[in-house]
């Protein structure tokens, strides 16, 4: 196939190519080349045609109709060289209208800064907007950064993406801290990923329960799921209302404290939060809550829930789930959650 006009260098051409080389030349015609490299009479003239448009055979001076050898790194340079000039070429222009670009982002920022003193937030309506706005934010963050992540372990190719930018970030002295729930602790991609950034200086927590997703640099910007309407979460609402992102701090906080330490890999990463974990599990049970909603408040497939539920039942000797409850609280698993899991920080 070819390649900006360039054919590719084939088997057959280069089983041709070797035979020129070990004769020196290949005159038209020459009644035991094709037994040689094996080839049909229009498959040896489509290798000449290849050889001959990639500058490896030319004809030979004087004696007209045959061909004759090229260094291959002459080839190259003369092949290779304009389509690496043209590269440059675009290189060069991609850059200058990068710079365009960029020299409208002071207007960009100021136009926000002000638009978002008279509204305090922004919309942005798909993935790709609001990835690069976080991508912007985090290039700008300076002193900390803190997230929410409900559900179970981050999808690896999420956390791929977040990798180099996390690095850098730790990198500029910036303070990172993520709050997961205690079922992202079964993830293997979400402990490789926490232990690598653990080792970097970040640092990590698990609760049973969290509130939804949010992300918040300096204390000044903050990221939301876009919800209303009965919205998917798809996009983000960009907050920088003081009063809305100082309440977001003070959540943020307030479960951190109470949340168990989460270092990565580790056999015993999900026995640590055993106890908040059946805690919760238990509460939810007692307000009658259905298995898909309990599933989703604790950040786990329904199939994980009812198997945490059937161990919880068999452990306390309970035969329904009002039983369950009673002997629940009978074994102290109910009432105010006392943070236990959270002593070994």
């Amino acid at each position: 196939m070819d390649v900006d006009g360039i054919p590719r260098l084939d088997a057959r051409a280069v089983a041709v190519f070797a035979y020129v080389l070990e004769r020196g030349s290949l005159a038209p015609r020459t009644p035991d080349v094709l037994p040689a490299v094996g080839l049909s009479q229009e498959e040896m003239e489509a290798a000449c045609r290849t050889l001959q448009r990639l500058r490896l055979l030319r004809p030979a001076p004087g004696r007209p109709g045959e061909l004759i050898p090229v260094s291959p790194d002459a080839a190259a340079a003369e092949v290779v060289g304009p389509l690496e000039a043209e590269l440059a070429r675009a290189a060069v222009r991609a850059q200058s209208l990068r710079d365009e670009l960029h020299s409208l982002m002071p207007h960009y920022r100021a136009a926000r800064r002000e638009q978002g003193r008279r509204e305090g937030f922004d919309v942005l309506p798909d993935m790709a907007s609001a990835s690069a706005m976080l991508t912007e934010e985090s290039a700008r963050c300076r002193e900390e950064v803190f997230s929410i992540q409900p559900g179970g372990g981050r999808a690896p190719h999420r956390l791929k993406a977040a990798v180099e930018r996390d690095v850098a970030m730790l990198g500029r002295g910036v303070r990172m801290r993520t709050l997961y729930q205690h079922s992202a602790r079964a993830s293997l991609s979400t402990q490789g990923y926490v232990e690598s950034l653990t080792e970097a200086g970040a640092e990590y927590r698990t609760a049973a329960e969290l509130p939804d997703r949010a992300v918040v640099f300096d204390r000044s910007v903050a990221f939301l799921p876009r919800r209303a309407d009965g919205g998917t979460g798809e996009g983000a609402v960009l907050v920088r209302d003081p009063d809305v992102v100082a309440y977001l701090c003070r959540v943020f906080e307030q479960h951190w404290s109470a949340a168990a330490p989460f270092r990565g890999t580790s056999e015993a990463a999900y026995k640590e939060v055993g106890h908040s974990l059946r805690r919760a599990l238990v509460g939810l049970l007692a307000e009658g809550v259905k298995d898909e909603v309990i599933a989703r408040r604790m950040g786990m497939s329904l199939r994980t829930c009812r198997r945490h539920i059937a161990e919880l039942m068999e452990e306390l000797g309970a035969e329904s789930r009002f039983q369950g409850g009673a002997l629940a609280e009978r074994a102290g698993l109910t009432g105010a959650e006392i943070a236990t899991d959270a002593a070994a920080r």
